[in-house]
């Protein structure tokens, strides 16, 4: 069997209750950030990294469990977050990818404008 490899971001969020929890992004939470994106007129996620990283770090961590689906994209980012670190982006810096950090910042197909 061939093993999957997801060329999406693992993160790592820091919240302020001193939690550290870690997710993997995928496609449904693109989704997601596609279609709050378009209905609020944000800009584009490459003109607004960090709100992309946040939205789509609490999109996954919700769709996981491992927050309360009571928690708002509003309480997450402005209070609730401390801060978001996309694994690879921390490899490269540090100059070690590893294949379980291999993943890559930016969603693919088109984004909403």
């Amino acid at each position: 069997m061939t093993d999957i490899r997801l060329e999406t971001p693992r993160v790592t969020v820091l919240l302020e209750d001193g939690r550290t929890l870690t997710t993997q992004v995928m496609n449904p939470d693109y989704l997601r950030w596609d279609r709050t994106a378009a209905k609020h007129g944000w800009s584009r996620m490459d003109a607004i990294p960090h709100t992309w990283l946040t939205f789509v770090a609490w999109s996954a961590l919700k769709r996981e469990g491992q927050l309360d689906q009571a928690v708002s994209w509003e309480d997450f980012s402005e209070r609730m977050c401390l801060q978001v670190i996309n694994a690879a982006e921390t490899a490269a810096t540090n100059g070690q990818v590893s294949d379980e950090d291999s993943v890559g910042p930016t969603p693919p197909g088109p984004e909403p404008g």
